[in-house]
């Protein structure tokens, strides 16, 4: 394979890495690598973004997903602002909505006119064809509630070093490659789902919709392993383990009806108090620490 470049430059290699972002150059336009749409799992498809001035004292040093009617909401306190976002489907709410709704959200003066992001979710269903390997967007995009991006950029990267051809690009080594991707963007999309999927909320029409929508065999088996045993699948491969996926099906009310019966083996009673100095020692180490903007100037990063 060879690039000709606008100008009429030929530029020929062993090797080519699409990092063109959603425009997929190589591996979408030029190869015409087939797209895998999980806009039905993950029907938002659009960010209302807008900073807004931040306000005086302490920086939060989190940042806060809030659900909104059609989707969900971030803040990100930084030094000098707060980055707000609205993330929704564009099938449950117009811009002008959404624009409207985030203008309404945030609570300082405005910094800018709010601007709308477009993006659909899903992946490419090779990430290394032929003699093309993409990287980042050109390869897949998974909506921002985990922010997940810049880990599949660097876990691309690392495949690629790990798999890279010596003495010319290998099929064992394409199709490796290529598990190994698709196990990343799988996992993943799985874990956003049960964000929406597990709610509760039967209001407004968007979140009935997640609620009660077809998801993945693969996240069926977790959510009924758990559900019926207390038990989170282990792999090796992927973002999100054990304590990730606890947080979120406890905290969607997703409650185990049984439980490994190792656990008998231990008294409750030495349990909660093992629980209690636990506690305690967390609660007595944080009234210890300094606040975010008091390490930052401590840092000089102010």
């Amino acid at each position: 394979m060879a690039v000709l470049l606008e100008s009429g430059v030929r530029v020929e290699g062993d090797l080519f890495v699409d990092c063109s972002g959603f425009r997929s150059l190589l591996l979408g336009d030029a190869l015409g690598e087939e797209w895998e749409d999980w806009s039905h799992w993950l029907p938002c498809d659009r960010a209302m973004a807008l900073p807004c001035a931040s306000p005086p004292g302490e920086i939060e040093p989190l940042t806060r997903a809030t659900a909104m009617a059609a989707g969900w909401r971030w803040r990100i306190p930084l030094q000098h602002r707060i980055g707000n976002g609205y993330v929704y489907s564009s099938a449950h709410l117009s811009d002008d909505e959404a624009s409207d709704a985030i203008l309404a959200a945030v609570e300082g003066e405005a910094l800018a006119d709010p601007r709308v992001l477009r993006f659909r979710a899903g992946r490419r269903k090779r990430s290394w064809s032929h003699n093309v390997v993409a990287v980042g967007l050109a390869s897949g995009f998974l909506e921002p509630l985990e922010s997940t991006s810049i880990y599949l950029v660097q876990a691309a990267i690392t495949q690629l070093l790990e798999l890279f051809p010596i003495r010319g690009i290998e099929a064992a080594d394409r199709d490796e490659f290529n598990r190994l991707i698709d196990y990343e963007y799988d996992r993943i999309r799985d874990f956003l789902i049960l964000h929406y999927h597990a709610s509760t909320r039967d209001d407004p029409e968007f979140w009935r919709y997640v609620r009660h929508m077809p998801i993945p065999d693969s996240l069926s088996d977790k959510i009924e392993l758990f559900r019926r045993a207390g038990r989170i699948q282990r792999y090796a491969h992927g973002l999100f383990f054990e304590p990730s996926w606890i947080a979120v099906l406890i905290g969607q009310g997703v409650i185990p009806e049984g439980w490994d019966q190792r656990i008998a083996a231990a008294p409750p009673q030495e349990l909660g108090q093992a629980l209690e100095r636990l506690r305690g020692r967390i609660a007595v180490e944080v009234r210890a620490l300094p606040g975010h903007r008091q390490t930052l100037e401590r840092q000089k990063l102010l």
